[in-house]
């Protein structure tokens, strides 16, 4: 067996199967677009884990993923054509190739009613009842592991790189079975803690937790109008938050079928459906007796994106420079117009390529999301480069074109300075990125996050005013003096080595992880001492627990403010508090 699998170039030849392109990659495999006997298939390649260092791991994997494969046949689950060895000795197995979009794609794309995403759910449940059946678990289902057939809208339930079956080896190093945090049910994470110091516990995944992965699955289609979208969201899971209702997020869902999916997210997995078929019954149940109200889309269009994006190249629904693109508003439009009258200056308004998302309120975001995450209500939309994909890698650079407004759908061009009075006019997000002389990004006061008081307290064992030392974005250096982005997404991190006070090691040791947002505070806003970066972290996850609400700031000197960053130190103390300032 090799050490590493080499990337196949376009044209490689595999066991007769030729290599078009590359699909995608994982921890465990690389799948390639390729062609044999002028049809189109998936061939899926075990590689080398470099971190694990452990080859036969990774090739018995793929074993495993091969004979679950031959032990299923059902229209709604990825077909096996195949199996064999490259000449490297890396094992693959060849599939049939779906043409299609995956399940969050196909909500942006397509603005599926009520109605057919229940039709697709209980196929879904049928698909899984018939695995459940023969023993098979598939252990990592999600959005992206569901694609829709574009040819007859058929639901392919597919990566069954981490599932398992009776009387399989069990190729588990950790306390949990692979996959993703987020579609895992609750009580995982209860049983990590309760068997924290015994290293050879192992969870026993069952058909509970596979059903509660398709409630996560069902909840965010009918609550999220962009579930493609990679933003932050409020954890499913988290037992300290449970989600709210469906019909709470979105008004558009009929009460019955809301409390279906509160059921299918119970903690107490004993008040989900019994079994996969039980729950195939009840979501069948709803179809029949469905009315009006299920044959809507389940969210206006005016919250989702256009059905036909501009963009080509890219996944369904995302232009081929990777924003995706802007929400329609009429309403703000008009209301916009009326703002520029009372204040009686030509606010400016712009759009930036047709491609970037613009500052609006994700009314499916949890309720601790900031109100800098949108515009004011008023105002036209703002069509701007997302914080978050402004500092999401290390030297990218989004180019802004000259603004421009549109009067009476003319567009004009404009200056490119803006005045006092139009900044004044501007939201936050709005002004920075319009370059208004002084504009700030500033937290308002807050309280803490649903849960956060008794989280720190009686979990965190957290005391008010405790000062705990940290990384404020993981993705640089300790010792470095970085850039943020107001208003952006920061992850940070204690990290190894002395320096930390014996009660942080207690309460916050290394490996702890801090959730927020970055914000810039001038010295108009009550600083003697200068210009701040100010860092608010309303969740945390110690090494070993799952996340927890918190209300954690650090307040920095900046050493500089240019094109709308803010640069400080990357290594500094943060304070428990109750709120801000």
């Amino acid at each position: 067996m090799t050490s590493n699998l080499l990337r196949l170039p376009s044209g490689a030849l595999v066991d007769g199967w030729h290599v078009s392109r590359e699909l995608g990659n994982g921890g465990f495999a690389v799948v390639y677009l390729v062609e044999k006997n002028g049809k189109p298939y998936a061939l899926k390649m075990a590689r080398h884990r470099e971190a694990s260092g452990d080859d036969k791991q990774t090739h018995a994997r793929m074993v495993r993923e091969a004979t679950t494969l031959l032990m299923l046949n059902h229209p709604n689950i990825i077909r096996p054509q195949g199996h064999g060895y490259a000449e490297t000795g890396n094992m693959y197995v060849a599939l049939e190739y779906v043409d299609g979009w995956t399940l969050a794609e196909w909500k942006e794309r397509k603005h599926p009613t009520i109605h057919e995403i229940l039709r697709v759910f209980v196929k879904l449940a049928s698909a899984l009842s018939y695995m459940h059946e023969r023993g098979v678990l598939h252990r990592d289902l999600k959005l992206v592991n569901v694609l829709i057939r574009k040819s007859d809208g058929e639901p392919i339930i597919i990566d069954f790189g981490c599932a398992t079956y009776t009387l399989a080896e069990d190729l588990t190093e950790e306390g949990l079975p692979p996959g993703t945090e987020r579609f895992r049910a609750p009580e995982q994470f209860k049983f990590l803690r309760e068997h924290k110091n015994e290293h050879r516990a192992r969870y026993a995944f069952k058909v509970a937790d596979e059903i509660f992965a398709l409630g996560v699955m069902l909840y965010e289609l009918l609550t999220d109008p962009r579930p493609a979208e990679n933003r932050p969201r409020i954890a499913p899971n988290n037992p300290l938050m449970p989600p709210p209702p469906v019909r709470r997020v979105n008004p558009r869902i009929p009460l019955a079928l809301s409390e279906l999916v509160e059921r299918i997210l119970s903690r107490d997995p004993s008040k989900r459906p019994v079994d996969t078929d039980a729950l195939r019954r009840e979501l069948e149940e709803h179809l029949e007796r469905s009315g009006a109200e299920y044959m809507v889309p389940a969210h206006a269009p005016s919250e989702q994106w256009p059905s036909e994006p501009s963009g080509v190249g890219g996944p369904p629904g995302v232009p081929s420079n990777g924003l995706t693109p802007p929400r329609r508003a009429s309403r703000a439009l008009a209301a916009g117009a009326a703002l520029v009258i009372a204040l009686t200056a030509a606010v400016t308004f712009w759009h930036v390529s047709g491609d970037a998302p613009s500052p609006i309120l994700d009314h499916s975001a949890p309720p601790m999301t900031s109100p800098l995450d949108m515009s004011l209500p008023s105002l036209a939309p703002m069509v701007l480069p997302s914080a978050t994909d402004a500092g999401q890698k290390e030297g990218s650079t989004v180019k802004m074109p000259s603004p421009e407004v549109s009067i009476q759908g003319r567009p004009t061009r404009v200056r490119n300075k803006v005045s006092a009075t139009e900044c004044a006019a501007l939201s936050l997000v709005a002004a920075l990125a319009a370059g208004c002389p002084s504009s700030q990004i500033r937290p308002e006061s807050f309280t803490c996050p649903d849960g956060a008081e008794s989280a720190m307290v009686n979990d965190l064992h957290w005391r008010y005013f405790d000062r705990f030392s940290l990384v404020l974005d993981d993705r640089h250096g300790r010792d470095e003096q970085i850039w943020f982005t107001p208003g952006s997404e920061v992850v940070g991190v204690v990290p190894k080595g002395k320096g930390h006070y014996r009660r942080q090691l207690e309460v916050a040791p290394p490996g702890t992880r801090f959730y927020g947002k970055a914000y810039y505070l001038s010295d108009k806003m009550g600083r003697a001492d200068g210009p701040a970066l100010v860092v608010r972290y309303d969740r945390v996850k110690l090494p070993g627990q799952d996340e927890r609400p918190v209300c954690f700031v650090v307040e920095s000197r900046s050493y500089g403010f240019k094109d709308g960053r803010v640069q400080a130190s990357n290594f500094n103390e943060g304070t428990v508090v109750d709120r801000w300032p």
